[in-house]
Order: C-alpha cells, then sequence, then structure tokens
C-alpha cells in the first residue's frame, strides 16, 4: 500500500546499511590512497637508475625545470650535495607525496629518477632535516622542481663556503687573510723607520705566513676528509 505505516526497524537498518556502505566507500578511497603514497615513499628511498622521464612540460610549468649546470653552480656556491633520492638518510615530509602524485598525474607519467639537492649532512646523519629540494630527472639533462622543504638557507651561508667552492677560492682566501695580516702590523711595532726594509718585512711576512697557514689548512683538510665543493657536489662519498 501507498500509504502504509512506517516500520522504524527497517528504516533504521536501511539506513545503517547505507551508512555502512558510505563508510566502507570512504575507507576503500582512503586505503587505496595511503597504500599508494607507501609506494610513492618507497620509491624514493630505493632510489631508481631507470634514466630519463620523457615528457612536455607546460609552458606554466617551465619556470621549475632547471639545467644540470645551474644546479651544479648552485650546489657548488651554498656547498650542497646533488644526488640520488637513495642517499638521502632523513625523513621526507608527507607534503612531498601530494606533489609527486600530483606531477605524475597530470602528466600521466611515472617518474623514473628521482634527485635531491640538500646540504651533506642531510645525507650523512640519521635525523637531519635541513632546506633540501626534490627534483624529477627529464630528458635533456634537467630538473623539475618538485617540492621543497625545511629553513630557508642562511643569508651568510654563501660567503662562509665562499672559500671551500673551488682551490682557486681558497688560496685567494688565504693570500687575503696573509696580506691583512702583515699590512695590519703598525709600522712602530716593527721598529724599522726605512720605508723600503718594512716594505720587504711585510711581503716576506705575507709569503711566509701564506706558506705556513697553507700548510696547517691542508694538514686538517686531509686529517678531517675535507674536499671543495666543485669536486663533492654530486659525489655520493663523504670523504670526497
Amino acid at each position: 500500500m501507498i500509504f502504509s505505516k512506517v516500520d522504524l526497524y527497517a528504516e533504521l537498518v536501511r539506513e545503517q546499511s547505507r551508512q555502512k556502505q558510505l563508510i566502507d566507500e570512504v575507507y576503500d578511497l582512503l586505503e587505496s590512497s595511503v597504500a599508494n603514497d607507501e609506494k610513492v615513499l618507497q620509491r624514493l628511498k630505493d632510489g631508481s637508475n631507470d634514466g630519463d622521464t620523457f615528457i612536455k612540460i607546460d609552458e606554466k610549468d617551465s619556470p621549475r625545470i632547471f639545467s644540470y649546470e645551474t644546479i651544479k653552480k648552485i650546489s657548488i656556491r651554498y656547498r650542497l650535495r646533488f644526488l640520488d633520492t637513495s642517499y638521502f638518510k632523513s625523513e621526507y615530509p608527507y607534503t612531498a607525496i601530494p606533489e609527486i602524485k600530483s606531477f605524475e598525474r597530470k602528466y600521466d607519467v611515472k617518474i623514473k629518477s628521482f634527485r635531491i639537492m640538500a646540504p651533506a649532512e642531510a645525507f650523512d646523519l640519521e635525523n637531519i632535516n635541513k632546506d633540501p629540494v626534490l627534483f624529477a630527472q627529464l630528458s635533456n639533462n634537467s630538473f623539475y622542481l618538485l617540492h621543497q622543504w625545511g629553513r630557508d638557507l642562511s643569508w651568510h651561508r654563501k660567503i662562509l663556503y665562499w672559500p671551500m667552492q673551488s682551490f682557486k677560492n681558497f688560496l685567494l682566501t688565504l693570500a687575503s687573510v696573509c696580506f691583512l695580516f702583515a699590512f695590519s702590523i703598525p709600522s712602530s711595532t716593527m721598529n724599522i723607520f726605512s720605508f723600503q726594509s718594512e716594505m720587504y718585512l711585510r711581503i716576506w711576512l705575507t709569503i711566509h705566513t701564506f706558506i705556513g697557514l697553507l700548510g696547517i689548512s691542508l694538514w686538517i683538510g686531509i686529517s678531517f676528509d675535507k674536499t671543495f665543493s666543485s669536486l663533492n657536489w654530486n659525489s655520493k662519498y663523504y670523504n670526497y
């Protein structure tokens, strides 16, 4: 009958059944999403040597594409490493996973190789999470910036590590320090009243201080496995 009495028990059963079905669907969706996230995270941790990802990037995404040479210069300038993600020992933030999934969904592709740019400590220590930048390797030796997290690099990092960028920078820094030291000594302290003799002594001090500091610096560098950024920016080894 059209106007039959309402059976509250039957209504409760139907409503609960609908709610359960909805909850099950949401649960299945979340479970599937979590499983996919874990797969992406595992791909990051495992790393890959499958090579480039061949895709055509939209023009609006082109500002996020960087060449190998650009990444190399920035890595050397700020003393960073640029390595496969399999060498990264810190934890990845969850925010990086949606970025990867969004990129792969947008371009209907599975990223074959991930790279990460970060301070060397992030690759050497277990609980360091400083300023990493995650890239997807594309064709033509270019890389797409997927995600960045952590604190921004200190403004003085470029200045602080300038001497360690290359052997040339190191020698220039050492020579400048020795020159300033030798020529900052007051003339009265040197007890030399002849300008020619004073200049000779200051140059002599510059040269011998340079030789002494160079020897000490090389000894420290060898003892503590330190090398120049131009040599180790893409090295997977701690002491090279």
